[in-house]
């Protein structure tokens, strides 16, 4: 076996995973100066779930929990523009939350209601007004819409990007190309990882491998309680009723959410049964992994009648590309964040149902405090790893749960 460099090879905090939260985490922590950080990334950095996400920074949640996380992403990003000495190309086109039914208005006055309480900027639209914001949008199904000024989403590969850049900065070490084959334990302890290359020693780690992490933190003992489940999004080549920049809408009735992509439109689409695949099935490179044979036709046929309602145009739009890939979800839609039970030492950042780029924020910056074995800035009991009691996270039946906890998602 290999020996790493000895400048690396001992640190205060290993991070495994170098996707978007795993590169916040490593700012976070590099800013405090509590010590030495060292990330390793099976591939390349945000070449996994990160550069697939379509990255609505929506700042409105029906979970009160997630509202501070999201925050802070906006503050890190131009935290980071600073830093960097460049801009990250925020698109800040608002957002629409639409609602075509007596339930979902009601659940949409809830949603502003809660919101206020957090400082969250919010309108209330009639449908007369929404054919100036959004061309494509056909106002007639829709009871009232909920706009969040001041939401905007951004290129998830060039976050993460801006995340490492200013990590190095700070003196992180990033390795890429690193996958780690296992955690190395001193009894109920934490003492480093193995790879390829060799032994790297830390006392405290921090698993931000996404669906990765189920199978290193399996032979801790502790069943993380997520499961890769599929995500999957569709853009449409340009077309004349389609602006450049407009809100992002979130469609619920529709089970879809769209925003604009380079004079096109992105539009995703949750299918009534979500599909997930066995953590131990994952291939190295997530460009191998398949979901099966229908490559989303079937839900893009299920999904297509509900969209049309309010996108009479679908019909006509070319579909340029189809992305998917798996994005860990929990059976509550709540975060995997903290310490892992019965292992001193091991901290977990996983499970963000299909919001990691919009926590990223603040996940990093909990994550980075919890290492340094500072308090958090924001309450982490609702993401508790061990809320759920033991789990299995190979078992079909609790993937069934994790699954069902993205079709009833409702969110961006």
């Amino acid at each position: 076996m290999n020996t790493p460099s000895s400048s690396v090879a001992q640190a205060d905090l290993i991070i495994v995973g170098g996707g978007i939260l795993g590169l916040s985490i490593a700012w976070h922590y590099a800013r405090l100066g509590q010590g030495k950080v060292v990330v390793l990334e099976r591939n390349l950095f945000a070449s996994a779930a990160t550069s697939r996400a379509a990255a609505l920074l929506t700042q409105a949640r029906s979970k009160p929990a997630l509202i501070p996380l999201v925050r802070q992403t906006y503050a890190d990003i131009a935290s980071l523009e600073q830093a960097l000495g460049e801009s990250l190309d925020l698109r800040r086109v608002g957002s629409l939350h639409l609602a075509a039914s007596a339930h979902w208005e009601q659940e949409l006055h809830e949603l502003a209601d809660l919101n206020a309480l957090h400082g969250v900027a919010l309108q209330w639209l009639t449908p007369g007004e929404l054919p100036a914001l959004v061309p494509w949008l056909h106002p007639d199904p829709v009871r009232v819409a909920l706009f969040t000024p001041d939401d905007g989403y951004i290129d998830p590969y060039r976050l993460a990007q801006a995340y490492a850049h200013a990590a190095r900065q700070q003196g992180a070490t990033l390795l890429q190309n690193m996958a780690v084959q296992e955690l190395l334990l001193n009894q109920e302890r934490v003492i480093g990882v193995r790879t390829a290359e060799g032994d790297y020693h830390a006392p405290k780690i921090v698993l931000a491998a996404g669906a990765w992490s189920a199978l290193l933190a399996h032979a801790t003992g502790f069943g993380i309680p997520s499961a890769p489940v599929r995500s999957q999004y569709w853009i449409a080549a340009p077309h004349p009723l389609i602006p450049r920049q407009h809100p992002f809408t979130i469609i619920p009735e529709a089970r879809a959410y769209t925003r604009p992509e380079v004079g096109g439109l992105l539009f995703g689409l949750r299918e009534a049964q979500s599909v997930s695949v066995d953590p131990r099935t994952l291939p190295d490179d997530l460009a191998n992994l398949s979901f099966g044979d229908d490559q989303g036709w079937e839900t893009l046929s299920e999904g297509a009648a509900l969209l049309e309602r309010f996108l009479p145009a679908l019909p006509e739009l070319a579909i340029q590309s189809y992305i998917t890939g798996p994005s860990t979800y929990t059976p509550d839609g709540l975060f995997v964040l903290g310490a892992a039970p019965d292992v001193d030492g091991l901290l977990l950042a996983t499970g963000c149902c299909g919001a990691g780029i919009a926590a990223s924020g603040g996940i990093g910056r909990a994550l980075a405090a919890l290492a340094a074995d500072l308090t958090p800035p924001f309450d982490l009991a609702p993401f508790r790893p061990d809320r759920f009691g033991p789990v299995d996270p190979f078992d079909s039946a609790f993937r069934r749960r994790c699954e069902q906890a993205r079709s009833g998602k409702v969110s961006g």
